[in-house]
């Protein structure tokens, strides 16, 4: 039987959600993703080592990820969501409550 060789190119994504005014993420996305999805596809290639694959960081992704892990990233979607229920303001209430039903503040 003959041998197929398969390339798989991961291409990463990302639109750049950093108001460079406020400097605020107007989406969670890149912070999200970095922690739950980048990490978890390269990390599961352990488990299978003769698996190559490439993965494909567009700049602007990179910018954003390497914001979060310097700490520089202004989240309030993650600023909210680490606040406990009983010290969350009015502000922060209409913040969550226009997130659960449109999916972003606004």
């Amino acid at each position: 039987m003959a041998q197929i060789r398969v390339v798989v190119l991961w291409h990463q994504h990302q639109p750049f959600y950093k108001d460079l005014v406020t400097g605020s993420i107007a989406c969670p996305g890149p912070g999200l993703h970095a922690l739950k999805d980048y990490y978890g596809m390269v990390k599961l290639l352990e488990e299978f080592p003769s698996v190559h694959q490439t993965f494909n960081l567009v700049p602007s992704l990179v910018a954003q990820i390497q914001d979060y892990a310097s700490g520089e990233a202004q989240d309030p979607f993650l600023q909210v969501a680490a606040t406990p229920a009983k010290s969350l303001t009015l502000e922060d209430r209409r913040f969550c409550s226009a997130i659960s039903v449109s999916g972003s503040p606004g």
